[in-house]
């Protein structure tokens, strides 16, 4: 069957299509940049970022439909869970574009990073830097998951006061990070080889480090000590927001500091070589609803007028 997800983020609107026969097959990708902290009121969502969150689904909807989506699911984490006016935000959406909202818990967000990457290597940390909250699993191990209750975007509110955090600010940023993690007490510093790294920001640091040490061709497996030399340069030279609009001029606001999260992150566990994993999220959550491990609200698709040749992708 043929399944359609679409994920509201910090940072954007993403769709997956996928065939599920047992395995996921990705056959589309789609994704819209908006970024939810532009249209934050205080601790609430405005009326214009509603309109255009509802613009962009119903965008996705119609490519879903167009794609040959046979069950189409709108899912969101953190990036609305944390508005005041979260039931304002869902009533809204349905009315506007027709969606049914379905919102993950910090846990579940987990659970399906995890589900999603069942078959990782052995000693391997899954870890996913969000603009709402920091997942951290032990796919190989345990095989347990836990999550940090804010993510770059309340980093950011409490740390920054510009744009990018300075060489002070990202300091304290670092000790936040690791207490929290103390706090935590998920897994061993010193027990995991590797990390694999979940989700769009992910994608832009791997990106971002491939440019800056001039690596061509393969996903480049990210070796701490470069790193932590890419978080420096981020956050002391001038010349950083040429590289951010190079690569991800969406994350001009929250990159940096996603970056000293990430490296914070690795230095706690003692992680020295990480790599991306293509899969996350929404991945995993298709995985479980096809299998019957969630029973979530269903968007109701328009019959698509044409469908495109299976596996074409953007």
């Amino acid at each position: 069957m043929r399944y359609a997800v679409i994920d509201i983020s910090a940072s954007s609107l993403s769709l997956l299509v996928a065939d599920i026969n047992g395995e996921l097959t990705v056959q589309f990708t789609d994704r819209e940049t908006l970024s939810v902290l532009h249209y934050a009121e205080g601790r609430k969502l405005s009326e214009r970022g509603i309109r255009k969150i509802a613009e962009g689904l119903k965008r996705l909807k119609g490519v879903a439909a167009k794609y040959g989506a046979e069950k189409c699911y709108v899912i969101s984490t953190a990036s609305v869970r944390n508005f005041e006016n979260y039931e304002e935000v869902e009533r809204a959406l349905k009315e506007y574009a027709g969606v049914e909202l379905n919102l993950l818990s910090g846990e579940e967000e987990a659970f399906c990073d995890l589900t999603a990457n069942s078959g990782a290597p052995e000693k391997s940390l899954l870890v996913d830097i969000g603009g709402g909250s920091i997942e951290v699993c032990d796919p190989s191990g345990t095989g347990s998951s836990a999550f940090l209750d804010y993510g770059v975007i309340a980093l950011k509110r409490k740390f920054v006061r510009h744009t990018h955090p300075s060489v002070e600010e990202a300091r304290r940023i670092k000790k936040y990070v690791k207490k929290s993690l103390e706090k935590l007490s998920f897994g061993t510093p010193g027990e995991y080889e590797s990390a694999l790294l979940l989700g769009p920001v992910d994608h832009a640091v791997s990106e971002m480090y491939a440019d800056r040490f001039g690596l061509k061709g393969e996903e480049p497996v990210l070796e701490y000590d470069k790193l932590k030399k890419l978080r420096n340069f981020l956050v002391t030279s001038s010349k950083r927001s040429l590289l951010i609009v190079k690569i991800a001029p969406e994350r001009m606001d929250t990159l940096v500091t996603s970056v000293v999260a990430l490296c914070a992150v690795l230095k706690y566990y003692g992680i020295e070589r990480a790599a991306r994993s293509p899969y996350g999220v929404k991945e995993g959550y298709l995985l479980l609803v096809a299998k019957g491990g969630r029973e979530d609200k269903e968007t109701p698709l328009l019959l698509a007028q044409a469908k495109p040749e299976d596996g074409e992708n953007s």
